[in-house]
């Protein structure tokens, strides 16, 4: 449940910042502002000013010159027409709308040099969305037809902002693509969607401006010399439009760095011209990303505000968190990512923070209730009120970490249950689990579950305890104790040995199960092991059997040495790789296991020596084991066992 309430914070805090990013327009502002920014400082300038591009500025000079300021004079753009294409030019993209007649003679002499240029002439569009009139679109698609040029729309959206960021590579119910598009040959850059992010061309780093940029009132003059206006304009794609100060100009996010807020229109169609011959894509997180580190950022504030620390400390790791996010931020958009959205996901932390902080004195409250009762018939009571005072050492959930794990089973219990009377035998398997569990409890192990008359303990859990292979192996001795007085007690009925299985190794400890009933256990391939030890000490002929990785463990934590008989090196049913075993067998000096330390090792290098010393060391079960192996040809410490 504390996790749940974390998950729930979070993804309320994570979902509340969303909806506000999205539709309070303050915070959109400062989204867009931000990613602007962001952007433009990770653009690279160009070494130089793009060669591939040249403007032509019908600007207030060049109007001056002219007889009239509107429509602009036609005569004078049909003699520009015919310059660029004498000097080589590629293409010409005319930015300004044909929509009207004027002078019969200069409109005819403006389409028959369209009509002669040796390149793609591309011809400003618009519709009834851009003002025009039925009339004025008539006599635009009558002066395309005569001219032979091809038309491109000009529009230009911009974000509620007023700020121009994207462009659409059609517009819905018009025939045309957009004008750059026209003029590159290509509607949009691959892989781009609709509509695409414009990636922004800066000045070149020797101080040029991005692109070439000649008054219209210049190129009559350069004519007298042909060498110069073909080395200014030869293979290049000339635009010619309007460069005034209250016609066709757009606040985009270059306002932040160029000199002017707004940007002339014929500069943007150069850039979104230069966008589309380089099939060049701005860098774009996926929304999906921004949505998730939201959700992570609120996650991780929340698991933040519920820990049991300080509230300055938590308090100074959320602050660090909203730090180091922006700072992440700006690394991902200058390796090339593009640019993460920052409101939303700071929006989220600090809700998510504080929304956790806010909650934390019940979390604590519950959480103390919940150990206390999860853990009282499992634990030792020290450990319970251990967990209480310190509930960060229990992690719902499940958690990786290495433990040690004891099985016991009763020997022929099934068939004794078949033997005596359901309430002798309730009473006789009651006391037998009391007195196991009670043994469990004092060596600080939990029990997992009982099984009929088996009973599966843990150790090392719920808290770290560098200790829990000594106490298990210590504790399953006591088991062994217990269980041979407990079965001399009921000798009368039949009651067979206590087998018993001990392993260490890594496992995953936590709670598992469904959302109305789950247990606190483990899972992995070494509880199995255990519980396949539990099993082998039938073939061994002994009651505990006990891994060598647990022992390992156990050294040094050992209140005093164990009489520790080693079996042999098993390959477990169902492995491929041997595991060390042995028992432990306080029942014999420590001068015959010295002995039997020696044969054990002569199974190795000399079997019929260690047969010699084996058969000297007596009736013993493991003793006897390895001499019927040696009678059936088999060698060595290694054995394989085909049962579980």
């Amino acid at each position: 449940m504390r996790v749940f309430r974390v998950v729930l914070v979070a993804a309320i805090a994570g979902t509340v910042a969303i909806a506000c990013a999205r539709w309070i327009g303050p915070l959109q502002l400062l989204e867009s502002g931000l990613a602007d920014r962001i952007r433009l400082a990770a653009t690279t300038a160009g070494a130089s000013q793009d060669d591939r591009i040249s403007i032509i500025a019908i600007d207030e000079p060049t109007l001056a010159r002219l007889p009239y300021r509107s429509p602009i004079d036609r005569g004078f753009l049909a003699e520009l027409v015919t310059l660029v294409g004498a000097s080589g030019a590629k293409a010409i993209g005319l930015d300004i709308l044909f929509d009207q007649p004027t002078e019969p003679e200069k409109d005819a002499r403006l389409a028959d040099a369209i009509q002669s240029f040796p390149g793609p002439v591309v011809l400003a569009w618009a519709d009834a969305r851009g003002g025009m009139s039925e009339q004025q679109s008539a006599w635009l698609a009558q002066f395309g037809q005569s001219s032979g040029g091809t038309f491109g729309y000009v529009n230009l959206t911009v974000d509620p902002d007023g700020i121009l960021r994207r462009h659409s590579t059609r517009l819905p119910n018009a025939a045309p693509s957009s004008f750059a598009a026209a003029l590159a040959g290509r509607a949009s850059p691959t892989g781009a969607r609709n509509p695409w992010l414009v990636a922004w061309r800066l000045g070149g780093a020797d101080g040029s401006p991005a692109f070439q940029t000649t008054p219209g009132l210049v190129i009559p003059l350069m004519a007298a010399n042909p060498a110069v206006l073909s080395g200014w304009f030869k293979d290049r794609i000339v635009l010619i439009g309007a460069v005034l100060p209250q016609q066709d100009r757009h606040r985009t996010p270059l306002s932040v760095v160029e000199s002017e807020a707004e940007i002339p229109g014929i500069v943007i169609h150069a850039q979104l011209l230069a966008q589309l011959l380089d099939d060049r894509l701005a860098p774009e997180p996926p929304a999906q990303l921004g949505l998730a580190l939201t959700l992570a950022l609120a996650l991780l504030a929340a698991i933040i505000g519920v820990q049991r620390r300080h509230i300055a400390l938590k308090g100074l790791a959320i602050a660090c968190l909203a730090a180091g996010f922006p700072a992440a931020a700006l690394v991902y958009a200058f390796h090339g990512g593009g640019a993460l959205p920052l409101v939303a996901p700071l929006l989220g932390l600090m809700l998510s923070g504080g929304g956790a902080l806010g909650v934390d004195a019940l979390l604590a409250h519950r959480e103390r209730r919940f150990v206390r009762n999860a853990f009282a018939h499992y634990l030792a009571p020290q450990l319970v009120d251990a967990l209480v005072r310190h509930p960060e050492t229990l992690r719902l959930g499940g958690e990786r970490r290495t433990m040690s794990f004891l099985f016991t089973d009763i020997a022929g219990f099934t068939s004794l249950s078949e033997a005596i009377n359901p309430e002798e035998l309730g009473k006789i398997l009651n006391e037998y689990l009391d007195g196991v569990s009670g043994i469990i409890m004092a060596h600080h192990g939990v029990v997992d579950k009982y099984i009929g008359d088996a009973v599966v303990a843990l150790f090392g859990v719920p808290s770290d305890d560098p200790a829990h292979a000594a106490r298990a192996v210590s504790c399953a001795a006591a088991i062994d104790t217990f269980s041979e007085g407990f079965r001399a007690k009921y000798a009368h009925v039949g009651l067979g040995v206590t087998r018993i299985g001990v392993h260490s190794g890594e496992a995953i400890v936590g709670n598992f199960g469904g959302s109305a009933r789950f247990d606190y256990t483990a899972i992995g391939d070494a509880m199995n092991t255990a519980a396949r030890l539990e099993g082998a000490n039938k073939a061994f002929g002994t009651r505990l059997a006990v891994s060598d990785a647990c022992l390992a463990l156990a050294a040094g934590f050992l209140p005093q040495p164990l009489a520790v008989q080693p079996i042999g090196k098993i390959v477990l049913k169902g492995k491929t790789e041997a595991l060390a075993v042995s028992t432990i067998n306080p029942a014999v000096a420590a001068a015959w296991l010295q002995a039997y330390n020696t044969a054990y090792s002569l199974l190795e290098t000399a079997p019929a020596r260690a047969r010699q010393q084996l058969e000297e060391l007596g009736d013993d079960s493991v003793v006897q084991l390895h001499l019927a192996r040696l009678d059936a040809g088999e060698t060595g410490q290694r054995m394989e066992l085909t049962e579980k």
